[in-house]
């Protein structure tokens, strides 16, 4: 027992290392790094001189020219970083930090960028209704701070709720505007922006010029077709079909009834058709039921009665008339041509209310003129001119209805595909059933090899209008006038290039 106080001392001692060794197995502290580049949202470059903090050690510094910065010996844990620099909008971070390991980050700094300028509307001016149908749109914008700006541009076209056209990142401010519709109403608004902000300017509006009051219509090949044009001076030259095969146009009277419309062949339906449209292409619809036919498609004519309600046209050995608006029971025969003879073209003249028509026999080139009443009464029927060998085209009025215009090649020759080698234009007196007369006056000849083609009068009579072309069917056709005084023809004026089967309303 006396050993006891010994004993006890020795578990004291014991206790107190162990003590301590138990307190010398606790872990050490671990430390990182935050490595990063503050850098423009809007471009992408480098931000020096950004005053970059860590919070909560407080610990801020400069980034560098490159946008670089580093705090080394962080304490692991969660930390943020909030970069800061005038003209730039402050930016927050989170970033944790693991022992022994760095961390890397990038801070993209937004610029205080004050807000570009409302487009301002330079042209069209508000509410114009003259504008053309290629049109440049001109607005203005600028940006206190100089910075470069980009545009979207949105178009509407009146009673449309989707937009017709919209233009994005646009550098230049100004538009162009191609094929706009005539007589129609377009919204446009300009945004701006300067790569930070963007402002939407007002919804403006402009309406284009009313249809031209053209006076020529033609057909014209687009792509291998034929397609119908009309023109105020010859020189531009408005569209107005699209598909299929479309010629001959001619335009109504200017009567009270049916005023600024134009008929024309088309076999869009496969079958040639006679269809009818507004003078500015509007309201297109077919009017016959039965078919335009002939020997040769484009050698067909068709004419409007005087007062514009009917229209007159061939179908093989007969003679068709139909209402014009396509009402009624269709087409009703006028006349019916001689067995062996079929009809090729005519045309209807007030003057007595009279009809001249051309029949052809086995050939094209066996032609025969004859006049004949509306009403179909055979015994009216009379043949006034007669041709075998070498081609005749189809004949119109003059303005009295005493005489028909039409091209004749003066070379008897013939061959299948219908070819003539100097055709010009010629006079018939309607009741003397004369020979025809040429009516070219010294240096008006057409040029040599050329063929002088579909002939009609101008509206007072002064004028004729007609098609030259090469005698070989291939190159450009150009569509002329020359000046009439009843008994003679001069100064040949080229009017309209690359037409044909012209009609001058």
């Amino acid at each position: 027992m006396k050993n006891l106080p010994v004993f006890s001392l020795l578990i004291a001692l014991l206790l107190t290392v162990w003590g301590c060794t138990e307190e010398l197995s606790v872990e050490p502290l671990q430390y990182g790094s935050v490595t990063g580049q503050v850098l423009s949202k809007k471009d992408g470059k480098p931000v020096s001189k950004a005053a970059v903090r860590l919070n909560p050690s407080g610990r801020t510094i400069q980034s560098d020219t490159l946008g670089r910065f580093r705090f080394d010996t962080i304490l692991a844990g969660k930390y943020t970083l909030q970069a800061s620099k005038e003209a730039f909008r402050d930016e927050l971070m989170s970033v944790e930090v693991s022992g022994n390991y760095g961390t890397a980050t990038v801070l993209y700094l937004v610029s205080e960028n004050p807000l570009p300028t409302e487009p301002v509307l330079l042209s069209p001016a508000a509410s114009v209704s003259t504008v053309a149908t290629t049109a440049t749109l001109k607005w203005k914008a600028t940006d206190p701070n100089k910075d470069p700006l980009t545009y979207e541009v949105v178009v509407l076209r009146e009673g449309n709720t989707v937009p017709m056209q919209t233009v994005t990142s646009l550098v230049a401010d100004s538009l162009v505007l191609k094929n706009l519709a005539y007589g129609t109403t377009y919204y446009w608004q300009v945004t701006v922006s300067d790569g930070v902000n963007s402002v939407t300017g007002k919804m403006w509006s402009f309406r284009t010029a009313p249809f031209p009051d053209a006076p020529y219509t033609f057909a014209r090949r687009v792509g291998g077709l034929y397609q119908i044009f009309v023109s105020t001076d010859g020189v531009n030259a408005i569209q107005l079909t699209q598909s299929g095969n479309n010629w001959r146009p001619v335009a109504s009277p200017n009567s009270s009834l049916n005023k600024k419309q134009i008929a024309f062949i088309s076999n869009v339906d496969t079958d040639l058709h006679l269809f009818v449209m507004n003078a500015d292409g509007s309201n297109l619809h077919r009017v016959t039921n039965v078919p335009v036919a002939g020997l040769l498609p484009t050698d067909l004519a068709f004419c409007w009665s005087p007062d514009g309600t009917q229209l007159l046209y061939p179908g093989n050995n007969k003679l068709y008339v139909v209402n014009a608006d396509g009402s009624g029971n269709g087409s009703r025969v006028v006349a019916q041509a001689p067995v062996g003879r079929t009809f090729a073209g005519c045309d209807w003249t007030p003057q007595g209310d009279r009809i001249v028509a051309r029949t052809y026999g086995t050939t094209i080139y066996d032609t025969r003129f004859v006049t004949l009443s509306p009403q179909g009464q055979g015994k009216d029927t009379l043949t006034i001119y007669t041709r075998v060998g070498g081609r005749v085209g189809n004949p119109v009025f003059s303005i009295t209805g005493q005489e028909v215009l039409f091209s004749y090649d003066r070379i008897a020759y013939q061959n299948e595909q219908g070819r003539q080698l100097n055709a010009q234009l010629a006079l018939l007196a309607v009741a003397a059933r004369s020979i025809p007369r040429d009516f070219m006056a010294d240096g008006t000849a057409k040029p040599a090899g050329t063929n002088d083609l579909e002939p009609r009068f101008s509206p007072n009579g002064s004028k004729i209008i007609f098609t030259n072309i090469s005698n070989t069917g291939t190159g450009e056709a150009t569509v002329m006038t020359i000046d009439f005084d009843g008994k003679t023809a001069q100064a040949r004026t080229a009017l309209i290039k690359s037409a044909e089967m012209a009609y001058w309303r």
